[in-house]
C-alpha cells in the first residue's frame, strides 16, 4: 500500500528509494544482455570476473556470521548454509554456467580482477568485516533484493538469444530466482525491527555497496563487452 505523503520515510523505505535509483537492470550491460546483444565472448569475460564475487559472497557471510550471536547469526547462518548446500553450493552452478559459455574451471580459477571487481570485493569485504551489523545487512539486503528479477530476466536472454537452454547451466539463475526472495524477506524483517541505528551509515554503507556493484558491471562492459552490431 502506498505510504501516506505526508509520512515520513522509515529506513526501509529509504533502501529500497536507492535499490531503485541504482537498480542494475538498469545497467547498459544487462539492458545488452536482456535485448540480446552481447557477444558471447563477452558474456564468457563476465562469467570469469563476476565469478570472483560469487565465490567471496559466502566469504562475507561468515565474516558477518563470526561478528554477530543470537537471532541475527541464525539468520546469516540460514543465509550461508544455503549459499554452500552441499547438494548444490552457489559457486560450483556458478561453474556450470560457465562452461556453457566455453570458459573452463582453470580460466575461472586464474582470472585475475578488474579494477571495478576488485573495488565490488573490498567494498563488500570491508562492509562484512567492519561495518556495523546494520550497516552490513543493508548492504546484503540491496544486493540481494535485486537478484530475483535480474536471475528471471537473465535466464530468458539465455535462452531467447544465446541458445543456452542446459538446466545445469542455468540453475545458478534458477535458484536465485526463488531463494533472494527469502533473503531479502528476512532481511527486510530485521531491519524493519531494529531502532536507534545510526540510519545515515547504514545508508551510505547500502549505497556504496550498490555503487560497487555498479562499478564491477562498468568493468565488464567497458573492458570487450561491446554491444554487436
Amino acid at each position: 500500500m502506498p505510504k501516506n505523503g505526508n509520512s515520513p520515510k522509515t529506513l526501509l523505505d529509504s533502501l529500497d528509494a536507492l535499490v531503485e535509483k541504482h537498480h542494475l537492470l538498469k545497467h547498459p550491460f544487462y539492458r545488452a544482455w536482456t535485448e540480446g546483444k552481447l557477444t558471447k565472448e563477452s558474456l564468457g569475460l563476465y562469467a570469469k570476473q563476476y565469478y570472483q564475487h560469487v565465490r567471496a559472497f559466502p566469504e562475507n557471510l561468515k565474516q558477518l556470521e563470526a561478528r554477530t550471536n543470537g537471532s541475527v547469526q541464525k539468520l546469516v547462518r540460514e543465509n550461508l548454509a544455503e549459499e554452500l548446500h552441499p547438494a548444490a553450493p552457489h559457486p560450483a552452478l556458478w561453474r556450470q554456467f560457465a562452461r556453457s559459455l566455453d570458459v573452463t574451471d582453470k580460466a575461472l580459477d586464474s582470472a585475475q580482477p578488474l579494477p571495478g571487481i576488485a573495488a565490488l570485493l573490498d567494498t563488500f569485504d570491508e562492509v562484512a568485516a567492519q561495518g556495523s551489523v546494520a550497516q552490513a545487512i543493508a548492504a546484503f539486503y540491496v544486493y540481494e533484493a535485486q537478484v530475483p528479477e535480474i536471475a528471471t530476466q537473465k535466464i530468458s536472454g539465455l535462452r531467447r538469444f544465446y541458445g543456452i537452454t542446459d538446466p545445469q547451466a542455468l540453475a545458478y539463475f534458477a535458484v536465485h530466482e526463488e531463494a533472494d526472495v527469502r533473503h531479502r524477506e528476512v532481511w527486510r524483517e530485521w531491519l524493519t525491527s531494529q531502532q536507534n541505528v545510526d540510519e545515515l551509515a547504514v545508508l551510505c554503507a547500502a549505497e556504496r555497496g550498490l555503487r560497487a556493484l555498479w562499478g564491477a558491471l562498468d568493468a565488464v562492459y567497458a573492458n570487450g563487452c561491446a554491444a554487436k552490431n
